[in-house]
């Protein structure tokens, strides 16, 4: 059981990783980040909010990658299960701007986000009780 907990734990560098990435995009890129978040005005990526939207991003990512690093499986999980919010926000409200087509990019991460933080809680519940 403790392999199929380490291989979450590392799927969840995935969403942390990306998280970093996109975050650094906003950030300091604007164009690939246009290009990434499906916007259609490069002007949207001047204003504050796409800075907090890249430091948003880039801190949740850290949290989740040095969560999934230290092997603090417990908090990892609930991390995760509370992150699940951000890409189902992100699709409803970005839905009636990029369209639904794209906004899917959003919301296809949720399952995967949402199922392997539930795993990690379980097994890490489980582990916890038969020791």
């Amino acid at each position: 059981m403790e392999k199929n907990i380490n291989i979450a734990r590392l799927l969840c560098l995935l969403p942390g990783i990306f998280l970093i990435v996109s975050g650094i995009l906003l950030l300091f890129f604007p164009v690939p980040a246009q290009s990434l978040f499906d916007l259609p005005s490069i002007n949207f990526l001047k204003e504050p909010i796409a800075l907090a939207m890249g430091v948003r991003q880039f801190s949740i990512g850290l949290t989740i990658t040095v969560l999934s690093l230290t092997k603090q499986i417990k908090a990892l999980a609930y991390v995760i299960l509370i992150g699940a919010i951000v890409p189902l926000s992100d699709f409803i409200i970005f839905t009636p701007i990029i369209g639904m087509l794209s906004a899917l990019r959003h919301f296809a991460t949720v399952p995967f986000i949402f199922g392997i933080g539930l795993y990690l809680l379980i097994k890490n519940n489980k582990k916890r009780l038969d020791n």
